[in-house]
């Protein structure tokens, strides 16, 4: 059960990685307005977009679902922003035409390790085919 509490530790984790509602909704796929109204309290998450934002913020998804104070924000040192990327990337990801390819590498992220593998592979085919395509 969603806690009353789980747009405000959203906002408040947003504003502690100083991430603006576009860049969650790049990351999560998740449209910048249902981002907006999820803070405000206005709507509730799905199972599907709790976990999308939790793993966006770099929390747990039981932080943002429990009956904890907003005010004990779990903070992961290791988390990284887009401040960490270099300024070419950050602004790759803040343009639209990133979205497709963000979404993508989020449900990659997702795969267990046999399927990963084996996407990889097949990556790898389909560059070498390129490849040898541009030489002939």
């Amino acid at each position: 059960m969603m806690n009353e509490q789980f747009g405000e530790k959203v906002r408040v984790l947003r504003h502690r990685r100083n991430l603006t509602q576009q860049e969650i909704s790049y990351r999560t796929g998740i449209s910048t307005p249902h981002i907006s109204s999820l803070e405000r309290g206005q709507r509730h998450p799905s199972l599907e977009y709790a976990e999308r934002l939790a793993e966006a913020l770099g929390v747990p998804i039981n932080y943002l679902c429990e009956e904890t104070e907003v005010s004990q924000v779990y903070v992961d040192t290791a988390y990284f922003g887009s401040s960490d990327l270099p300024l070419y990337l950050q602004n790759f990801v803040m343009s639209e035409s990133a979205q497709p390819y963000l979404i993508m590498a989020h449900r990659v992220s997702r795969l267990d390790q046999e399927d990963y593998k084996i996407l990889c592979s097949l990556i790898e085919i389909l560059v070498q085919r390129h490849r040898f395509v541009q030489l002939t």
